[in-house]
């Protein structure tokens, strides 16, 4: 008897190792083949919760609180965010990123559009006003109206300039008073400079400038 028990102590012994091995292999995939305690993947969770449950998203996509944690717009994400018309103008033609000059940020768009070239710049300013004396130096006295959104927009009606783009020599812009980013669209025709900056110069209303509710 005592034999008997000899010999089946050392195979129990190895069918317990096994299993053991075999569980701490699941647990290891389980955790991606890294070791994880239960702290760390609490934290994980309740990082992920937070993100999810935060009321608002902003405009580079972080979660947050309030809108007025978010930051303003900048770069080309804060462009493409500002004027909604970009990836359309983006579609129909070639953007690019050029020499800035006096601005902070300026991207170039050159399209083909109602059969008609058409060039369009967005640009940001570190000052508004710089913006704003860039295009009163045409001559063009700004209209200015109040947008549903509470804010102030100038807008300059198309008018002949000499410019970069040969005979897309007619000019219109827009900003919004107090906001560094503008657009502007040039054509070999007024009206279809003045139409194209509706279609693809729309500037987002302000309530939605740093972000949206989920």
């Amino acid at each position: 008897m005592q034999q008997r028990r000899d010999r089946v102590t050392p195979v129990l012994f190895a069918i317990t190792v096994l299993l053991a091995l075999t569980v701490a292999g699941i647990i290891h995939v389980a955790y991606g083949g890294q070791v994880g305690g239960p702290f760390a993947v609490a934290d994980q969770v309740s990082s992920t919760t937070r993100q999810a449950n935060t009321p608002y998203v902003c405009w580079d996509g972080n979660g947050s609180g309030s809108l007025t944690r978010c930051p303003d717009p900048r770069g080309e994400d804060g462009m493409k965010w500002v004027f909604p018309g970009y990836d359309d103008a983006a579609r129909s033609g070639e953007c690019a990123r050029t020499e800035t000059g006096p601005r902070d940020l300026f991207v170039e768009c050159s399209i083909t559009w109602r059969g008609s070239r058409v060039y369009l710049h967005y640009a940001y300013w570190s000052t508004w006003q710089t913006g704003q004396k860039k295009y009163a130096a045409t001559g063009s006295t700004p209209r200015i109206e109040q947008r549903p959104d509470g804010g102030m927009s100038l807008s300059w009606r198309p008018r002949r300039l000499p410019t970069p783009h040969g005979e897309a020599s007619w000019v219109t812009a827009e900003m919004v008073e107090g906001h560094g980013w503008s657009v502007a669209a040039y054509a070999g025709d007024g009206e279809v400079a003045r139409q194209a900056l509706e279609e693809f110069g729309e500037i987002r209303d302000l309530r939605e400038w740093r972000g949206l509710p989920r």
